[in-house]
């Protein structure tokens, strides 16, 4: 792969995949990405919208020609978000819309950066089609996973799954930064559990792996973990031991969180993100580390975040 175009190119995501591809001596494409509603539910609603959109995929094309690999780091990112339209055609249709145009013009390998989140409160992520979404967010993500899945194998798919990403200017991160410098910041049991947190130098260094790897990826590839437990996670982002919660307890209280974000879309995220916090997700070891890739950014990558995001006293 000598030349790869990345969408959503200056987005948290999509910068450091820019960055790595860039560094690594690949010619990279930086191309807009459109800006798509969709109420749609189902693939055959989504396939429906994309038979309509042909000047889209025109344009679209246009800016993909001449390029080996297309990647695209394009979305809304809104875990806790509940506007569909919004979800769906950013999330959903657009994946659609990029890998139809690829096909027109021949590309050889298409990278759509989906998320770990599609596969919910499954006891162990991995790079299986099992999935569980919980959210208006992970729902969106599934359909696009299940809709490239049934476009067929050209150009060569691969569903990249990043877990949880944290950098310095994303807000989830900066949140999570506060909680673990306040007293409220606690683990379920001894918070040993692994948790699946991962920096976004890290997503970019394993999609520019990805990208130009010269063997052909798996159709499914989970971003690897990055060692941290539970308690690691709160004491290196907040400087102080997080306090203990019985699990009985803490469990009892995810649960009642999880029922009320049935019924509430917005308190949907927000419980799955208090049981992250509290219990972590456990997670197979996957293509990436079969194949030696590690992480370039270490646990000194996670203090020099701290230094960055830890609130100011």
């Amino acid at each position: 792969m000598t030349a790869v175009a990345v969408l959503g190119a200056t987005g948290f995501v999509g910068t450091a995949i820019t960055e790595h591809l860039r560094e690594s001596g690949i010619d990279v494409h930086r191309v807009l990405a459109p800006r798509l509603t969709s109420s749609g539910t189902t693939s055959d609603d989504l396939l429906a919208q994309l038979s309509a959109r042909d000047d889209l995929m025109d344009e679209l094309s246009r800016c993909l020609d001449g390029a080996d690999c297309v990647v695209n780091a394009a979305g809304v990112a809104d875990a806790t978000g509940g506007d569909w339209r919004s979800l769906c055609g950013a999330n959903a249709l657009l994946p659609l819309v990029v890998q139809r145009a690829c096909r027109r013009v021949r590309v050889k390998r298409l990278i759509h950066v989906s998320s770990a989140a599609v596969q919910g409160r499954r006891h162990r992520l991995d790079e299986s089609d099992d999935r569980h979404p919980f959210s208006a967010y992970s729902r969106s993500k599934v359909l696009a996973e299940e809709s490239l899945q049934r476009m067929g194998p050209h150009p060569h798919t691969v569903l990249f799954r990043p877990t949880s990403v944290h950098g310095p200017s994303r807000s989830v991160t900066q949140s999570l930064a506060r909680l673990a410098a306040s007293k409220a910041a606690s683990v379920a049991g001894e918070g040993q559990s692994p948790t699946p947190q991962v920096l976004v130098d890290n997503v970019g260094a394993a999609v520019a792996f990805v990208a130009t790897c010269l063997e052909t990826p798996p159709p499914i590839v989970l971003q690897p973990w990055e060692g941290l437990t539970t308690a690691g996670l709160l004491r290196v982002l907040g400087g102080r031991e997080p306090r203990r919660v019985p699990t009985g307890v803490a469990r009892s209280l995810v649960t009642a969180a999880s029922w009320a974000g049935r019924q509430h879309v917005k308190v949907a995220g927000h419980a799955r993100r208090l049981e992250m916090v509290w219990f972590g997700q456990d997670q197979e070891r996957g293509w990436l580390a079969t194949k030696g890739w590690r992480p370039p950014v270490g646990e000194e990558g996670w203090r020099r975040l701290a230094s960055t995001v830890q609130p100011s006293a």
